[in-house]
């Protein structure tokens, strides 16, 4: 796939993909004792209810909560967070010949609130790539090995071209929009935080690239507490011009709300 096609699918994949987020909570309802009959006689005493133990709030919301509610309120949860590594990926994949194509990236980093941030970004397909750090409203970035400080004007701009297919960036252009199908699969715990398991898959994908992509799915985990923790979304096919290949876009975070220090470099 040439790099202005891989592009293409990278903005659109993530036009299409789903909503979610928290649903009602569900309150116990604390039983009426009822009051024995006083009698000499054992058999005729009415017998006091046991009182049936509240299902806790954490085990009624997946239940409840529609996956639209759980991935919108995830999206504030995650800008919420005071601190978190993470790592994301965006490749493509050419079917014949097993290679990563021009355009796939990785980008490694870590957030500390409110404005701090670094990120390494790395094409795969030629191993090269740049630092960036951001403490506040200072931007540098690292080029062959040499840091240098940029223009305080073109700071933010700079950060959001590079962390476009970051965390938030990301996950807000992911969890909005997907007109197909997500289901709760269970619980599990990822990165040591306990998540709700989410499926998700679209087969309409195919119109919308022109070329045919005819198997997409993906899977979220949210955690608990709110926030994303991790996502991989898969699709193949065929493009315009024929090539068969697959992209892949996944995103996950470690040591969330932990001590992280980020520096200038210099």
């Amino acid at each position: 796939m040439r790099k202005n096609k891989l592009w293409l699918l990278l903005v659109t994949l993530g036009l299409i993909l789903s909503p979610v987020a928290c649903g009602p909570k569900a309150t116990p309802v604390a039983p009426t004792p009822v009051e024995a009959t006083p009698t000499p006689k054992p058999a005729e005493v009415a017998p006091t209810p046991v009182p049936p133990t509240p299902t806790p709030i954490a085990e009624a919301t997946p239940t409840e909560a529609p996956p639209e509610e759980v991935f919108a309120g995830s999206y504030e949860a995650l800008k919420g967070l005071k601190s978190y590594h993470y790592l994301c990926l965006f490749k493509f994949e050419t079917e014949e010949k097993a290679e990563i194509t021009a355009g796939s990236i990785e980008i490694k980093g870590e957030y500390v609130a409110p404005d701090k941030e670094h990120a390494t970004w790395t094409d795969l397909s030629t191993r090269e790539g740049f630092e960036a750090i951001r403490i506040g409203d200072k931007v540098w970035f690292k080029v062959e090995g040499a840091w240098m400080e940029m223009p305080a004007e073109y700071a933010e701009s700079i950060m959001q071209g590079v962390l476009m297919f970051g965390p938030v960036y990301g996950w807000g252009t992911l969890y909005t929009g997907l007109p197909g199908i997500s289901n709760l699969v269970g619980r599990e715990v990822v990165n040591g935080i306990p998540c709700l398991h989410y499926a998700s898959s679209y087969k309409g994908w195919g119109a919308i690239f022109g070329g045919g992509l005819t198997e997409a799915k993906g899977d979220i985990w949210i955690a608990v507490e709110g926030f994303p923790v991790k996502y991989i979304f898969k699709a193949s096919g065929t493009d315009a011009e024929g090539n068969r290949g697959s992209i892949e876009w996944s995103m996950e975070l470690k040591d969330v709300n932990q001590p992280i220090s980020i520096e200038p470099p210099m």
